[in-house]
């Protein structure tokens, strides 16, 4: 069924492979691949019917594995739990991901670059194949506390965190440190409408959340020149939020801070992230890949209209979640978050232009704008005046 450059008909002529112990499998009853900037380790979860004859397997668990659809890697990972289970006469078998972590060795950091440091600290792994930085700058890191039996995941996140980027692994095994770039085209368009013949998607769900939005928030910090005084801080910066109508101030302690601009940068770094959680846009599609036979990756920028919700924008993809079951056959699960919003220090430019680009409905800023315009066209009323 393949063609010349091996992608399978649009929709559901997909081939999942799984590579372990020197051997492949790709008769599956159910699986879950999930893979996210925001989570360390892409996690899976296979289930496959074995024949009655079927002599004893191997233990897997803590081997290697990768797994490929339509000959393409998606993801290398490590087989954390195998579970056999006889149900009526039928032998199945059940394999789970894990997240290899461990402890790092106590390093100064300080005067490395965070190239240099994620290198340093991805040395001991022979997993991760190469280290590539995918920013602007290569920022120098100042002093950074690191807690004895901290991870080396949670000691590179803090470091790439200290001067505004982000890492994550790619399905061969390379360890990026940067963020996005906000230049690349949309890979697909997605459109939900009554009328529309180009409607491709099966659910939408959008999500508001302001449990991490403020009004205004002061950054507080020490510089690490002054000891006298560990409950003193002489460092503060101050940010107040324009699209936060409800008032709820936040005062935020930032501890490795060495100057005021360390300050900033990891005050934007945060509130980065909280406007990150404040609009989340779920979609499921069919399939495991797009219309022209470019399987879903998180990274890639995605147009959604949808007529009901008033949605006509681009979004970027910051996790899919690749799935079989019996239930709803094979699909995808995207979940697209407002463009440039993510890690802008790393492309700062870049970012910026994409979250002025227009777009209806395109995160949590555009309603919030079009809230205050109703506002301020609207005569007051009594219970207003009150």
């Amino acid at each position: 069924m393949s063609n010349n450059d091996n992608r399978l008909p649009y929709p559901y002529g997909n081939k999942v492979t799984v590579r372990v112990g020197g051997k492949e499998h790709q008769d599956w009853l159910s699986y879950d691949i999930d893979s996210d900037f925001l989570i360390p380790a892409d996690a899976f979860n296979f289930e496959t019917n074995l024949a009655k004859n079927q002599p004893k397997l191997a233990d897997y668990s803590s081997l290697q594995c990768e797994v490929l659809i339509n000959d393409q890697l998606v993801m290398t990972g490590i087989i954390g739990r195998q579970r056999e289970s006889v149900y009526k006469g039928n032998r199945s078998i059940n394999f789970a991901g894990l997240l290899v972590d461990c402890s790092v060795a106590q390093i100064n950091y300080q005067g490395m670059t965070i190239l240099a440091a994620a290198k340093k600290i991805a040395a001991p792994w022979p997993a991760i194949k190469n280290v590539v930085l995918k920013a602007e700058k290569n920022p120098v890191l100042t002093k950074i506390d690191i807690e004895p039996g901290t991870t080396a995941w949670q000691t590179l996140i803090k470091l790439a965190n200290s001067v505004g980027l982000h890492a994550w692994m790619e399905p061969d095994g390379t360890l990026i440190v940067g963020g996005a770039d906000y230049t690349s085209p949309p890979v697909a368009t997605l459109c939900h409408s009554r009328t529309d013949n180009r409607r491709n998607l099966q659910t939408i769900e959008i999500e508001y959340n302001t449990e991490n939005r403020y009004s205004e928030v002061t950054f507080l910090g020490q510089s690490h020149t002054k000891h006298r005084d560990k409950s003193r801080h002489d460092l503060k910066w101050v940010y107040k939020d324009p699209t936060m109508t409800l008032h709820k101030p936040r005062t935020e302690v930032i501890h490795d801070a060495e100057n005021l601009e360390q300050l900033q940068k990891h005050a934007k770094k945060k509130l980065a992230d909280w406007r990150l959680e404040g609009f989340t846009l779920t979609i499921t599609v069919p399939d495991h890949k797009t219309q022209d036979g470019t399987l879903w990756t998180p990274g890639q920028r995605v147009h959604v209209i949808d007529e009901e919700q008033g949605i006509d924008a681009i979004f970027f993809l910051m996790g899919r979640r690749f799935m079989l079951n019996r239930y709803s056959g094979s699909c995808t699960e995207l979940r697209l978050k407002e463009d440039g919003v993510w890690i802008p220090d790393a492309y700062n430019e870049k970012s910026k232009r994409a979250r002025g680009r227009k777009g209806k409905r395109k995160g949590v800023t555009d309603r919030d704008k079009k809230r205050r315009r109703r506002k301020r066209k609207s005569k007051p009323t009594d219970l207003a005046v009150l």
